[in-house]
């Protein structure tokens, strides 16, 4: 399966090799405070490795490239038969349906909490 990306900063298109994640937590000694007061810095990085033509692999953050086609099929393409009927309508008529706020799938009337993500509706 082929994942094509293109980087955002860029606009060169390279082919998606994989995905990592990592937490870091960093502890040294302060100036004024040495070891009993030490600064302390974290964070986390959510990387990719990306790959040009040459077979030559970089890493860069997630956000820094977008999905263009999986197996040379447009993304939107592929999630089509997935999007949410009731968000889809919403858009194009407020008087359609009725959506649950937190996670938008369609909800009758009778339902007393969403289907999908268990919140409680009020009437």
């Amino acid at each position: 399966m082929a994942t094509i990306v293109v980087h955002k900063v860029t606009g060169k298109h390279y082919a998606l090799v994989g995905t990592g994640y990592s937490f870091f937590k960093d502890s040294r000694p302060s100036v004024l405070g040495g070891v009993l007061f030490p600064h302390q810095e974290e964070g986390e990085s959510m990387r990719a490795a990306i790959s040009d033509e040459y077979g030559v692999i970089r890493w860069v953050q997630t956000n820094e490239i977008e999905v263009i086609n999986i197996d040379g099929v447009r993304i939107g393409e592929i999630l089509e038969p997935y999007q949410n009927s009731c968000l889809s309508t919403k858009s194009k008529s407020d008087s359609l349906g009725d959506c649950c706020p937190a996670c938008g799938i369609g909800v009758s009337a009778q339902d007393k909490e969403c289907p999908s993500c268990g919140l409680l509706l009020m009437d």
